[in-house]
């Protein structure tokens, strides 16, 4: 099954849009293909699914690194504000639960994706503690 809890087999969901058979067609879509990404510490896609803009391209190796050092266990959206197929802009709420030396950590965040050339793009997020 896909890490991004959709009832789908990762090559059939996630893993075509990360490996580039598919455009992610909504900003959630993106957000979790993005943490299906972290899940296998793809940080190729992680780069080339974050707006240029805002592209942390210095910090890869530290995120490939911490990403796969971490058992990701769950993804559970919140709430979407726009970001549907006809949208340009989106926002997606989510928890992400991965276990990191014994204890059980959450990334809470709510993010920004922009659609430029028919592609949605995360450009940044605001985390809650």
């Amino acid at each position: 099954m896909c890490f991004c809890g959709k009832n789908k087999e990762y090559n059939r969901c996630c893993g075509e849009i990360i490996s580039g058979l598919r455009d992610a067609e909504t900003a959630e879509e993106l957000m979790r293909s993005r943490y299906s990404a972290f899940a296998i510490a793809d940080g190729n896609y992680l780069m080339r699914s974050h707006h240029s803009k805002t592209r942390p391209e210095k910090d890869k190796a530290a995120i490939e690194k911490w990403a796969g050092s971490v058992k990701w266990i769950g993804l559970s959206i919140i709430n979407t504000e726009k970001g549907g197929t006809q949208d340009n802009r989106g926002i997606v709420e989510f928890k992400a639960l991965y276990m990191e030396g014994g204890k059980l950590e959450q990334i809470h965040e709510k993010s920004e994706f922009v659609k430029e050339h028919n592609s949605w793009l995360y450009v940044s997020g605001e985390h809650y503690i």
